[in-house]
């Protein structure tokens, strides 16, 4: 899975990289447009776009009949039937494609909620850490909270002594930002190697990266892979910081990167599909 996702973060850099000049609210319109794009075209090519167009016709066909003789109930209830029935045989002729189109859209998700989703730390700004044991690694949660320590970077400071959870193996820092360039965190155990190590993103420079870092066999690193994962064998589950969220204004809202290219995306693809001739 880390191979698999490092090669998509790869790939998706240097898709990006033409464009990342441009501000976020521009790249966003963008990859939008592109994914329209691409959708439709692979809407247009692994569906059946004849039998898509011919029950199309065939529902709006019942839906003008029942139109015109409203007042026959027999008729206009052999036409709801009618409907349904090729509402349901149009359905199945769309939801595989539509299925298949799923896989490309949440690795677009994916990449925009870790590229745009969250705000950088900012100078003198403060932000939690959080590290958490993996309890079916080590059975002696108890023992082991006390020893968990956290190393910084030269450009942040622990501005809290640590809050140790020990019914759920976590630990909880405060820290603020005094310094510019790369920082990170590392958290370690006393007298136990291999500390785990997470960086600290300080620039908007839509590069990828994530709040939390996980090991690459849980559910979390599908969620948070933009960054290298912990190794499965840590006694550690995760390294987080707590990112603030980024928004981003369209009309008189502010949305959230994903939502935000949901609306471009159906926004384009119903521009567009008119002249790419695509049934959906």
């Amino acid at each position: 899975m880390e191979i698999l996702f490092g090669t998509i973060n790869k790939i998706c850099d240097l898709i990006i990289a033409p464009f990342s000049w441009g501000s976020a609210v521009f790249n966003i319109i963008v990859i939008s447009f592109f994914c329209a794009l691409f959708l439709l075209f692979l809407f247009k090519r692994i569906s059946n776009q004849k039998k898509i167009k011919l029950h199309q016709k065939k529902i709006l066909g019942y839906f003008l009949d029942i139109g015109i003789y409203r007042d026959q109930f027999a008729r206009t209830l052999i036409n709801q039937v009618y409907i349904l029935k090729h509402i349901i045989i149009y359905l199945r002729y769309v939801f595989a494609p539509l299925l298949i189109m799923m896989l490309p859209v949440i690795i677009v998700c994916m990449q925009i909620e870790s590229r745009l989703g969250y705000l950088p730390i900012q100078m003198n700004k403060s932000f939690i850490i959080h590290a958490a044991l993996d309890d079916e690694i080590t059975q002696n949660m108890e023992s082991l909270i006390p020893k968990v320590h956290c190393k910084t970077s030269s450009g942040i400071v622990l501005e809290t002594p640590p809050l140790r959870v020990a019914s759920d193996g976590s630990v909880f820092w405060r820290a603020r930002l005094t310094g510019t360039g790369p920082q990170f965190i590392q958290a370690g155990i006393d007298s136990i190697e291999n500390d785990i190590k997470k960086k600290i993103t300080t620039v908007n420079n839509q590069e990828g990266f994530s709040p939390k870092s996980t090991k690459s066999n849980s559910f979390d690193y599908f969620l948070n892979s933009a960054e290298a994962p912990i190794p499965p064998g840590s006694i550690f589950k995760y390294l987080s910081v707590k990112y603030l969220p980024a928004t981003y204004p369209f009309f008189f809202w502010n949305i959230s990167p994903v939502v935000y290219f949901f609306i471009l995306s159906v926004g384009f693809g119903l521009v567009i599909k008119p002249f790419m001739k695509v049934n959906i």
